[in-house]
């Protein structure tokens, strides 16, 4: 198979998880505050993200002994059960940890697609733009998703949402059998994560990108959790205007990315790049308090400009980061994932006494202030 229409198959996975993903991410938190408060649900959120690490190291395992293709379509069966019976229970035991389950098995997903689009990355001045171009089809399905969300809930039952996204696992999995096979495996070298740790202490501008990732993390965490309850309970939009104004906010995964994701290896580097978005990301965050009536424009424009930030953010960092390290370095990659988790637990456990003393809304000066510390990390020799 030649290495064009590999990379084409890393796109499609990319863009086939992408889709599951935006089907249930934005609805999780509706469906769990059916069942549990807003002190428990935080709870749930870090149990979730603390398991992920786990789920990460059972994915290097998995790696070691049985390979890439038989690791990830282990993972994707685990998650099309657990999201079917988050659609189909309506007890709240088995939906809780359904999802717990859920939320822990991402990280080691798209740990997966990293390795497979590394080892289509053959020098450093092509990797901004080859994934900013997975990152393109990722955000496609995330754009498109939303729009699914307006028909496929009614009266607050999400259970359709949960059965068509494992039905797009479904497809992925056949994909992966039948396509991913002729891809040669990864040998990876590093898979051990201590050693992972210890490249990225001794590499500063490694670690600075690193704690970029988790900010730009734990501002996607703020808002996964709680801008759906901000608009449903507080604003009191329903799902059908919900569905929509996220597809408006996604919108700049799509149009900047894979540009940005060019001028990263041609033109600027990503320092630049890294610090618009921050200051993007900060301003358009501090106006959500500020916004007190459900105008359903105000609204998609204000979440709009929020991701014209954060999409910058994404690729520059997501460029900067891969640009130092091959399909070999496993165990830094693994960390670089684990971020993600991290940022999943700190965000709730932060917001547990925020949202206590204050409101949805208000909260989100507190996520405005804490984006703006991405600017402190953003790393002091440019790729270019």
């Amino acid at each position: 198979m030649s290495s064009g229409r590999r990379l084409w198959l890393v796109y499609l996975g990319g863009f086939l998880m992408a889709m599951h993903f935006a089907l249930i991410s934005y609805v999780n938190s509706s469906l769990l505050s059916q069942f549990v408060g807003n002190n428990t649900l935080s709870i749930l959120y870090i149990l979730g993200s603390l398991l992920a690490v786990a789920s990460l190291l059972l994915a290097l395992f998995l790696l070691r002994h049985y390979g890439n293709i038989s690791a990830f379509l282990f993972f994707i069966a685990l998650e099309i059960l657990a999201i079917w019976g988050m659609g189909i229970s309506t007890t709240a035991w088995v939906v809780v940890f359904l999802f717990i389950i859920q939320l822990a098995l991402g990280s080691a997903l798209y740990f997966w697609l990293d390795l497979c689009l590394e080892q289509e990355t053959r020098t450093e001045n092509t990797t901004g733009n080859k994934r900013g171009g997975l990152l393109t089809f990722s955000n496609l399905a995330w754009v498109i998703s939303p729009l699914a969300l307006t028909f496929l809930i009614g009266q607050n039952d999400f259970g359709r949402v949960y059965i068509l996204a494992g039905l797009v696992l479904v497809i992925l999995f056949f994909v992966v059998i039948f396509s991913f096979k002729n891809i040669k495996k990864i040998s990876p070298v590093n898979t051990k994560i201590f050693s992972g740790f210890k490249l990225l202490w001794k590499e500063k501008d490694q670690l600075r990108i690193a704690l970029v990732q988790f900010v730009l993390n734990f501002f996607y965490a703020w808002m996964v959790i709680f801008m759906p309850l901000l608009l449903n309970k507080e604003m009191g939009f329903g799902w059908d205007k919900i569905g929509l104004m996220f597809t408006i906010m996604l919108l700049p995964f799509l149009l900047f990315q894979w540009p940005a994701g060019f001028l990263a290896d041609k033109k600027t580097g990503e320092k630049e790049i890294l610090t618009i978005g921050f200051i993007i990301m900060a301003v358009a965050t501090f106006l959500i308090p500020i916004i007190s009536a459900p105008i359903f424009w105000i609204w998609a424009v204000v979440l709009f400009v929020t991701r014209i930030g954060a999409s910058l953010v994404e690729i520059a960092s997501e460029s900067y980061f891969f640009k130092h390290v091959k399909e070999k370095d496993v165990g830094e990659i693994s960390v670089f994932r684990m971020v993600r988790s991290f940022s999943y637990v700190l965000a709730p456990l932060i917001a547990i006494p925020v949202i206590y003393f204050s409101s949805y809304s208000t909260s989100f000066y507190f996520l405005a202030i804490f984006t703006l510390l991405g600017l402190l990390f953003i790393p002091k020799i440019d790729t270019r």
